[in-house]
């Protein structure tokens, strides 16, 4: 099942980029956290930095209206204190997605050559696998009834600049699914990104 959902995102992506007026290649830094709210709990999970890379896709819906889109693998995943056995260590949780954003982007031109863009849109991701760090140990996350779930669902804001084929841009993930299978508990995804793209076919 698993492998079934990695090939059906991958393909779905992959059929998109065929027709795209622009692809390219995207990388850039992670600041993730989650936030966990619910079952009479106080805690205040740290943010980890991590990484994302991918191909991406761009596709001109209007003269300045624009449908971006990518097959990323995504790192996301939190910090925080948490005791062992009357001893107090930090707790590292690290999961490697692989990430389909889908956004619309307005873009303003600044230049003959360059643009300035503001986007937003919804983002699919799932879990490919993760890791736990912590009191000098490291064990895999499990997934499945009453553990971490694969699939997450989101939205995304972000802007940036176009020069030529050089896109950076800024973006901010707000994760809307449980990722833990409890009915009392909430954790989701928070991250925040800074990219860089390269687009081939761009105007120069």
């Amino acid at each position: 099942m698993r492998t079934k959902i990695c090939f059906v995102i991958a393909f779905t992506f992959f059929v998109q980029i065929v027709s795209a007026q622009t692809f390219g290649i995207k990388g850039g830094i992670n600041f993730a956290n989650v936030t966990i709210s619910g079952g009479g709990i106080n805690i205040s999970p740290k943010s980890i930095t991590s990484f994302h890379v991918g191909p991406v896709a761009d596709f001109v819906v209007q003269e300045s209206l624009h449908f971006n889109t990518g097959l990323l693998f995504s790192v996301k995943g939190f910090k925080m204190e948490m005791d062992f056995f009357e001893t107090t260590a930090e707790v590292t949780e690290k999961v490697n997605y692989l990430e389909v954003p889908l956004n619309l982007a307005y873009k303003f031109s600044v230049s003959e050559t360059s643009n300035f863009f503001v986007q937003a849109g919804p983002y699919l991701g799932y879990a490919l696998n993760g890791k736990a760090k912590g009191g000098g140990e490291t064990s895999d996350i499990e997934f499945g009834t009453g553990k971490m779930k694969r699939l997450d669902f989101g939205v995304g804001f972000g802007a940036g600049l176009e020069f030529g084929s050089i896109v950076t841009s800024l973006n901010y993930q707000l994760g809307l699914t449980n990722l833990v299978d409890d009915q009392t508990t909430k954790m989701k995804n928070k991250v925040f990104q800074i990219s860089v793209a390269y687009m081939f076919g761009a105007k120069k």
